[in-house]
């Protein structure tokens, strides 16, 4: 009897439990669904505020009967369909948003979509919709859609029966395809595609009515209905011969940068110098930041971390941008030393730190800012997107700002040679700064020619419509670049070519030494 009585207990304790544990799946259910999505956001519609199906209880009060679905225009969604979302997609970019149910309904029924609401048609030069003329239009009706069938047929459907219908351009800007300057003839599938020979479109288009003979007067205006595309959003990465150009001409470029540093590691006449010390520097950030540059180029973003490729750009502008504020610490240098007054290295490193913490924070400052409501770093390319002005808020006007600087100092050191004594200039301290002074602002005419033939090729391609800053001739001066420092700091610059001179006289010596030691015959 005991047991008996036991095994009931037992029986509705289990009860109790499923019937406690069917009531949380229906609360949490759709929760716990979210953890995956069941397909592209495209497909998916947001059914917040949706009659789920009730939970019913079964006669004998102890069981309860769920499905879990929710119902969409007549349609019963079931749960492996129904998701939590708390982003949304616009433009191709994923948003953050409030969490809530999307259900890919898509799945269930075939899906057309339309640009704009009945009575307007997208307007190609305006993105955006516009009402159509007041003439007659019924050729454009969204409920007489012409579907090709699997059997080969096609026929005038009601669009809103056959299909969900939805609403709006999937895309911020939307083109129509063309083929030789003429229309497509696109055929819509009963399945929702639009197809034309190998062209499939299943998602990403949207259809307009769009006037085929268009006429002064809009009553003779005919309209048709043209399926839109999204105009790729992503920029693509191409490894051709320009990108290899490129890439080697900065190599190049680090090559010449590597060889100044080495002779003005060996020059001792210069190499403890403020102007020395500068040089060194800014021959290591032009190798770095040209390194970075280079992998940029032949590296596919896709294949980069996201972290990385957020960062080395970061590291890139960072080195980039101090190279040119060295060019103005060492003008600024000459134009005190024509005054008498000399700087030592040591106050290079106080003028150069504090200028690396302001550049670090802009650089960093830039990595985590948006431009056009995309990253300036990271997106689908690891650098400046050339299809915006980002590189010319960001990275050109900073290096404008430290060449006017430079320039200022430049005419001031001019107006102060002019104003100096036949007595001063002949003094030989002033001779050799003088020289150095000369050769420097060869190389910085150089750097700034190349500089504003990168800048150049940006505003030209960028209003032809063609999305690069790399062309033959910006490969051409980047190399001409490192040819100049050369010719400038190595070639122009009397310092540096006695010390060679020195060094090939002492190799000389060593070869007439080893000539003249006399040889001592051993029998």
């Amino acid at each position: 009897m005991f047991s008996q009585n036991q095994q009931q207990i037992n029986s509705k304790n289990t009860k109790r439990s499923m019937l406690m544990f069917l009531l949380l799946l229906m609360v949490f259910g759709p929760w716990c669904v979210g953890a995956q999505y069941p397909c592209a956001f495209m497909d998916s519609v947001n059914i917040t505020g949706s009659y789920p199906h009730e939970a019913s209880l079964a006669s004998n009060g102890d069981e309860v009967v769920s499905n879990h679905s929710y119902i969409y225009k007549w349609m019963v969604v079931p749960p492996d369909l129904v998701a939590i979302y708390d982003f949304i997609m616009v433009n191709g970019q994923r948003v953050n948003t409030a969490r809530h149910l999307r259900a890919c309904v898509c799945r269930l029924k075939p899906c057309i979509r339309f640009c704009c609401n009945p009575g307007f048609y997208y307007s190609l030069e305006n993105n955006s919709c516009l009402v159509l003329p007041t003439n007659d239009t019924t050729n454009i009706d969204h409920e007489a859609m012409p579907v090709r069938f699997k059997n080969g047929s096609t026929l005038a459907v009601n669009s809103s029966s056959h299909f969900l219908v939805n609403i709006g351009a999937p895309c911020e800007n939307m083109s129509l395809v063309l083929k030789d300057n003429n229309r497509v003839n696109w055929i819509l599938h009963e399945n929702g595609s639009v197809i034309h020979k190998q062209r499939y479109l299943s998602k990403h288009y949207c259809y307009t009515p769009l006037p085929v003979n268009k006429d002064k007067d809009e009553e003779n205006t005919s309209w048709e209905w043209e399926p839109l595309t999204c105009v790729p959003d992503r920029f693509p990465f191409v490894l051709g011969v320009r990108e290899w150009t490129y890439a080697i001409c900065l190599i190049i470029t680090v090559i010449c940068m590597i060889i100044v540093l080495f002779i003005y590691l060996l020059c001792t006449e210069i190499r403890n110098t403020f102007y020395g010390v500068a040089i060194k520097t800014y021959t290591l950030c032009i190798i770095i930041g040209y390194s970075l540059l280079a992998h940029l180029t032949l590296t596919n973003p896709l294949d980069i971390s996201k972290y990385a490729c957020g960062k080395i750009p970061v590291f890139a502008m960072l080195y980039l941008i101090l190279s040119f504020y060295i060019l103005t610490f060492i003008s600024f240098n000459f134009y005190l030393s024509f005054f008498g007054i000399v700087l030592s290295k040591l106050m290079f490193w106080f003028m150069f730190f504090p200028t690396v913490l302001i550049a670090a924070c802009w650089s960093f400052f830039v990595s985590y800012t948006s431009y056009n409501n995309r990253p300036v770093f990271g997106n689908d390319i690891c650098w400046f997107d050339p299809r915006n002005y980002s590189i010319v808020v960001y990275f050109y006007t900073p290096i404008i700002v430290a060449c006017i600087f430079s320039g200022i100092f430049y005419i001031l050191s001019l107006i102060r040679i002019g104003e100096m004594t036949n007595g001063d200039s002949t003094k030989m301290s002033i001779f050799t700064t003088h020289n150095r002074f000369q050769s420097f602002w060869i190389f910085v005419g150089y750097t700034l020619f190349a500089w504003l033939i990168c800048i150049c090729s940006f505003a030209i391609n960028y209003y032809r419509g063609d999305h690069t800053h790399i062309n033959y001739v910006v490969c051409l001066f980047v190399a001409f670049h490192g040819f100049g420092s050369m010719h400038a700091l190595l070639g122009k610059n009397h310092q540096v070519q006695q010390f060679l001179r020195r060094i090939d006289d002492d190799m000389d010596n060593d070869d007439m030494a080893e000539i003249s030691v006399p040889m001592t015959t051993y029998s």
